[in-house]
C-alpha cells in the first residue's frame, strides 16, 4: 500500500512538472538552450596541484541578459527579450530565425550607475582606466549569434585575478606569494 502511494505520488509529480514546462508550439520559433560560465584563473598562493593550476569554471548564476535582434549594435536599439540565468547559469528561450546580440542587462544602465556597479573601488591596490573604458565596455556585445534551427549557445568569459571580468580595472597590488 505504501509503495503504491509513493509510486502514484511520484507519477503525479512527474506528470505535473511536465505540464508546467513551457512548450514551444509556434512553428516559427526555435528553442535556444543557453549556458553562461566564467573561467577563473589560479591567482597564486600555495603551490597548486595540476588541476588547481588550470583554474576553475563558475556559472553566471542569476545573470540577466537582454537579447537584441540584428547583427550590428547601436545605442537605443529595442530589446527583443530579456533572460535571467538560473543557479547553474542556464536558460531556455525561444526565438525566430535571424541574427541576434546578447548583452548583459546592466550595460543598459546610465554610465554613472554602470560604473558604480562595476568598479568604483577606492583602494590603493586597484586602478580604474576611466570613463572612456567603461563607455566602450558598456557598448560591447557579449555574444553575437544566428538562429536557424534549435540551438545550443555557450558564453564563456575569462576573469582576471582579483578584478573578475571587468576590463576597466587593473590590480596593481603586490603579487600573491
Amino acid at each position: 500500500m505504501i509503495l503504491r502511494n509513493i509510486f502514484i505520488s511520484g507519477l503525479l509529480i512527474t506528470s505535473s512538472c511536465g505540464l508546467l514546462t513551457k512548450k514551444n508550439t509556434d512553428p516559427n520559433l526555435r528553442t535556444v538552450n543557453f549556458t553562461g560560465t566564467v573561467h577563473h584563473p589560479y591567482c597564486g598562493g600555495a603551490k597548486p596541484t595540476p588541476d588547481v593550476a588550470t583554474g576553475y569554471y563558475e556559472s553566471m548564476k542569476f545573470e540577466k541578459f537582454k537579447i537584441i535582434k540584428g547583427a550590428e549594435f547601436k545605442e537605443g536599439l529595442p530589446v527583443y527579450e530579456e533572460v535571467t540565468l538560473d543557479v547553474e547559469g542556464n536558460a531556455t528561450f525561444h526565438l525566430e530565425q535571424g541574427h541576434y546580440m546578447l548583452v548583459r542587462s546592466d550595460k543598459f544602465l546610465p554610465l554613472d550607475e554602470f560604473m558604480k556597479k562595476n568598479g568604483l573601488i577606492e583602494e590603493k591596490n586597484y586602478e580604474l582606466k576611466g570613463n572612456d573604458c567603461f563607455k566602450t565596455w558598456q557598448n560591447t556585445v557579449d555574444l553575437y549569434f544566428n538562429i536557424e534551427n534549435d540551438t545550443i549557445l555557450e558564453l564563456r568569459q575569462n576573469a582576471k585575478c582579483w578584478v573578475g571580468t571587468n576590463p576597466c580595472m587593473e590590480y596593481v597590488g603586490p603579487p600573491a606569494p
